[in-house]
């Protein structure tokens, strides 16, 4: 099974993104393949702007996509990387106003703990604090 970050899901509903071939591709390949998946972090995201968010999911799913929970193995692991995250910008000087983890740390501690390929645009957070996740990436 692969899963699929926010940041593919969005690309692959937008039309006029760069990444819009690229992202429904992967997502094609994957579900002939292994199998493509999302969390319900990834709903919860890319349903930001969606007004009918039941014909979201159902669009998600006719597409191939497995909705998957987000498991508890993967809840230390993202608190160790955000935790770590934190260091490092209170080192450069910086603050980050809210305490609460990025999507990001989520989605990648979920592909960690359940030795998943992960899809995604933006690799830079996954690839720092998750450095054992494939990914495949534009």
């Amino acid at each position: 099974m692969i899963l699929f970050d926010t940041s593919v899901i969005i690309d692959a509903r937008d039309a006029e993104s760069d990444l819009h071939e690229w992202a429904k591709k992967q997502i094609a390949n994957a579900v002939a393949k292994d199998g493509a998946a999302i969390n319900s972090i990834v709903i919860a995201e890319a349903g930001i702007k969606v007004e009918k968010r039941e014909h979201f999911i159902r669009h998600l799913e006719n597409i191939g996509l497995t909705l998957l929970p987000w498991p508890v193995s993967a809840a230390i692991p993202a608190a160790r990387a955000y935790a770590i995250y934190l260091e490092r910008l209170k080192a450069e000087g910086k603050t980050l106003k809210s305490k609460i983890p990025l999507g990001d740390f989520f989605i990648g501690a979920h592909a960690a703990a359940e030795n998943m390929t992960l899809v995604t645009n933006d690799p830079s957070r996954v690839a720092t604090y998750f450095p054992k996740v494939n990914l495949i990436t534009p």
